[in-house]
């Protein structure tokens, strides 16, 4: 079983990507972390100077938050709606993620564009979701961790 995070609308909403996750060439990438005393060869620098890669400056970046287009969601995501747009969330559900996630949903979701947050494990089947509903203006980075606890939820934002 896998644990899903998703933004179901009836209309485009914006991707964001907060990582700092960048693609560069090796070229680029030897420049910033040239060998020397303190920074030792790495894998990389005896690679092509075209090749691209993506660059993080710290494992930080793997927790931000990042909301995308789903181009290819799980098989499970029809037990759960018909909507026909559907952006992955991706992140640590803590600090930082939690209040760029707060702010994101109160400038980017408008009530009258039916957007619900889905969070489900799948894998089993069809669960039963349990449903929530939360004004935008109303919504803190407490109630995003409340609802990350949650098995299966769907969350109606109004």
């Amino acid at each position: 079983m896998t644990s899903f995070s998703f933004l179901v609308s009836d209309s485009p909403l914006k991707e964001v990507d907060y990582s700092g996750i960048t693609e560069v060439t090796v070229g680029e990438l030897k420049k910033i972390y040239p060998i020397t005393e303190n920074t030792p060869a790495q894998p990389w620098h005896s690679m092509d100077d075209h090749v691209r890669i993506l660059h993080a400056a710290d494992a930080s970046a793997f927790g931000e938050l990042v909301i995308s287009l789903c181009k290819d969601p799980p098989f499970d995501l029809t037990l759960y709606t018909e909507k026909q747009y559907t952006y992955w969330i991706e992140g640590h559900w803590k600090g930082k993620f939690l209040s760029d996630f707060v702010a994101y949903i109160k400038a980017h979701i408008q009530a009258h564009k039916n957007v619900e947050l889905l969070i489900f494990w799948a894998g089993d089947g069809e669960e039963k979701m349990v449903e929530r509903t939360i004004r935008i203006e109303d919504i803190e980075p407490k109630h995003l961790e409340m609802f990350k606890q949650e098995e299966n939820i769907r969350v109606y934002f109004v």
